[in-house]
């Protein structure tokens, strides 16, 4: 087990880093990080109920996690916080692959942090956002069924 002083503990952590983190991917799992200035860094871990259904496989994903990045601890740099969240391939990875991972995503951070951040605009929702979206764009409405007339 980490050590409790570098351990992110409350829910509020958790959702801040999931909506503002800055994300890099590997193969096993998403490295959600934010520079937040405390040091020892912080760092958690996440397996969705979504991805992993059963209690036991999220558990088994996060406690290999665990177990991969203990030895790495002292390799990340002080003041981030961060979470790591499993992918689906992390439940059938081997040991090694999972701790390679997660050093390669750790050394690539610091540097990844220093870049600027453009978050790409989230598309529209309904389906009618997304012809007035195609329509300002001139796409041509894809053949098909004509629209149907409104009945009153």
């Amino acid at each position: 087990m980490l050590p409790k002083i570098v351990r992110l503990r409350h829910q509020s952590d958790f959702a801040r880093l999931s909506v503002k983190g800055r994300p890099l991917y590997g193969p096993f799992c998403i490295l959600r990080a934010w520079k937040s200035g405390s040091t020892p860094s912080k760092i958690g871990f996440v397996a969705s109920g979504k991805i992993f259904r059963k209690a036991t496989e999220r558990n088994f994903v996060r406690r290999r996690m665990r177990e991969a990045f203990r030895p790495l601890l002292s390799k990340v740099p002080h003041g981030y916080d961060m979470i790591f969240v499993a992918r689906p391939e992390a439940k059938k990875a081997d040991f090694e692959e999972i701790r390679k991972s997660l050093e390669h995503l750790i050394e690539k951070m610091p540097k990844e942090m220093e870049r600027p951040y453009i978050r790409r605009p989230k598309a529209p929702k309904s389906r009618k956002g997304q012809i007035e979206y195609a329509k300002q764009l001139g796409v041509p409405r894809p053949p098909g069924r004509p629209p149907q007339e409104k009945k009153t």
